[in-house]
């Protein structure tokens, strides 16, 4: 019974992840209708980004481990996406072990508002009560807050391993979300065909012509700037691109010979699609996946720099946004964060290129 199922939906780990999911779902509903609080609503999204990596990341890598091995050393011989690993591994440990380890992000002490980081000095006009009049001092840096402090005198240090934190959560599970639901509707109407891949990309076709940004911003004004919003709308309308590139491959690949071989031999459309299908089209999933996520970095410090973003996380859109309003005063509030966006992007530009490199055997590396 359960290796008929098993080789219905393509093997025994497309099997164990479906119950996966089912028990997850199931005590999603409880959450929902029975229990009152069983875990936050990110915790699910944390366990569906885990439950995909473990089975259709980490243990393909693992059994594959010659392959896996040679597509790393085509990867190495692209230097820059070397060092955008290495910057994206350092931000993981940053956002992971960063806030046990700095200061309370929304802690404010308006002593020390609009200290300079360390090695910096401003003058600042201070007003004495005592002479009635404004004096100007010199303002160093210190060593309590390298990085110094905004006008609220917040850590400035705390306030970006907080925003590398939110910036990597909406990053990795909005397009965990884009890439699931784009790589099943590709694959999906390009095997099925006929008038039914007309309908599904039409219907892509009508998603894409909504311009991404403002309906993101429609999306957040109605339903409200909350992190858990801004996730699910930035995953549910980033898909599109996704389902256009995977059904172009898909197309390729279910007229090759081990597919119609599959085919001829009876097997059920779940498992040509789950055996065949999707793992030939991965290659091009984790491009668009590392290509995609900044993207999406940049979506969420876009619409928090514009009083979108969720007002109870220090994101680095809204340390930007604060940055704006005192820049001729407190120049490193708005630099700062706006070079961890730069380099994060670079980086996650960087190991896109290097991984579409690594996958193509055209490439010359």
């Amino acid at each position: 019974m359960v290796r008929q199922i098993s080789s219905k939906v393509g093997g025994r780990k497309n099997l164990i992840f479906i119950g996966s999911l089912l028990v997850l779902t199931s005590v999603l509903l409880l959450d929902i209708f029975v229990v009152d609080r069983i875990m936050p609503p990110l915790g699910y999204f944390y366990l569906l980004a885990a439950l995909v990596v473990i089975f259709y990341g980490l243990y393909p890598l693992y059994t594959n481990r010659r392959l896996t091995r040679y597509y790393w050393e085509r990867t190495k011989r692209h230097r820059l996406s070397v060092f955008g690993l290495a910057f994206i591994i350092f931000l993981i440990a940053v956002a992971l072990i960063g806030p046990f380890l700095t200061q309370d992000p929304t802690k404010v002490n308006f002593d020390e508002k609009n200290t300079p980081p360390l090695g910096f000095t401003i003058e600042q006009s201070i007003y004495q009560r005592e002479t009635g009049e404004f004096v100007t001092r010199e303002i160093p840096g210190t060593r309590q807050h390298p990085l110094g402090t905004d006008d609220k005198g917040r850590d400035m240090l705390a306030m970006l391993v907080s925003g590398a934190r939110v910036s990597l959560q909406v990053g990795l599970l909005a397009t965990l979300m884009a890439i699931i639901i784009g790589t099943i509707m590709g694959v999906t109407s390009a095997y099925l065909g006929g008038w039914k891949d007309n309908v599904l990309m039409r219907f892509t076709d009508i998603m894409m012509t909504f311009p991404f940004f403002l309906l993101l911003v429609l999306i957040i004004f109605i339903f409200g700037p909350s992190l858990n919003f801004i996730i699910l709308a930035i995953g549910l309308t980033g898909w599109t691109g996704t389902a256009r590139l995977v059904r172009s491959d898909t197309l390729s690949i279910r007229t090759r010979d081990f597919v119609m071989a599959s085919k001829s031999l009876g097997a059920s459309g779940a498992r040509i699609v789950f055996r065949h299908l999707i793992p030939n089209v991965l290659s091009s999933v984790i491009v668009i996946a590392t290509l995609s996520i900044p993207a999406v970095i940049l979506a969420e410090a876009a619409l928090s720099f514009i009083g979108l973003g969720d007002p109870t996380v220090a994101s680095w859109g809204v340390v930007l946004k604060a940055g704006q309003e005192s820049l001729d005063t407190a120049w490193w509030v708005a630099v700062e964060p706006g070079i961890l966006l730069f380099l994060t992007v670079l980086a996650f530009n960087f190991l896109g290129d290097g991984i579409r490199d690594a996958f193509d055997p055209r490439s010359q590396l």
